[in-house]
């Protein structure tokens, strides 16, 4: 995706005090579920990985499990950290066709142009095999805001996913809040699907 040039920075500059907070201090529910619904053997895409926990969790698990992300300092501290394989790239390259048997994409995709949004919605689909699962996590709202760091936060309405699901069946949503980096707090909208 490309990426604001002030999120990059925030993210290049503190990966390791970043991948220190993300990581969940306990089992994270969300993440069981999803991999509870993969077929053995399953192949997963941690999208948007950053610091790479839950890829290493998949792996700790037999999921076998890589990740993409835009970050080069994020990537190494999942290398590093989980020993987790990861792509530094744009969302929008995301070129494999029929390979994932699932998709963890948990507070990426909000940092991410709304006008790249159907781009890389096609390409997760396209990814995705037939029966494949989807996971999204993103933020919830209506505006563009920036936290005490800098970065730039494009949240979701439930509209908008819905019309960027297509291709995607048995969809449910869940919505929750949380606390971002900078300790505001934030509404979450969370997506489960199946690619059709």
């Amino acid at each position: 995706m490309s990426i604001d040039v002030d999120t990059r920075a925030f993210y290049e500059a503190n990966a390791a005090a970043y991948a220190d907070f993300a990581e969940p201090a306990e089992e994270h529910p969300r993440l069981t579920a999803f991999m509870r619904r993969l077929p053995e053997g399953a192949r997963v895409l941690d999208f948007g990985c950053g610091s790479g926990w839950a890829g290493g969790q998949m792996l700790s698990q037999g999921i076998n499990a890589d990740g993409i992300d835009a970050s080069p300092a994020l990537a190494d501290e999942a290398r590093h950290r989980y020993g987790l394989a990861v792509r530094v790239a744009d969302f929008r390259t995301l070129s494999a066709r029929q390979r994932y048997d699932g998709i963890w994409c948990s507070f990426a995709l909000q940092h991410a142009p709304r006008e790249d949004r159907p781009q890389i919605f096609e390409r997760m689909h396209t990814a995705l095999r037939p029966g494949g699962h989807l996971y999204i996590g993103v933020q919830k709202g209506p505006m563009d805001w920036r936290d005490d760091h800098g970065r730039l936060y494009v949240p979701f309405m439930k509209d908008e996913l819905e019309a960027l699901l297509n291709g995607f069946e048995d969809v449910e949503f869940d919505t929750g809040t949380g606390k971002n980096y900078d300790g505001t707090s934030v509404l979450n909208i969370y997506v489960t699907a199946i690619r059709t």
